[in-house]
């Protein structure tokens, strides 16, 4: 799977959207955002790019990352 500027541009943003948030209100927050489309992603386009990033991720990242697939 591709993964442009755009879609690390996106997922950037999502994740500046959410500093001063606990860890549960931001993946409240992140989960409506991908499910409404303010995300600029789908859900499926979502969870392929975290299957693509997993990899690079520590084990709380995946955790926190589980969640919101989870959540989707």
């Amino acid at each position: 799977m591709d993964i442009d500027r755009q879609d690390l541009k996106k997922m950037s943003e999502l994740a500046d959207s959410m500093r001063g948030k606990t860890e549960d209100e931001a993946i409240e927050d992140i989960v409506e955002m991908i499910r409404s489309g303010q995300g600029g992603m789908t859900p499926e386009r979502f969870k392929q790019l975290a299957k693509t990033i997993e990899p690079m991720l520590t084990k709380s990242q995946k955790s926190k990352l589980d969640k919101i697939i989870q959540e989707l």
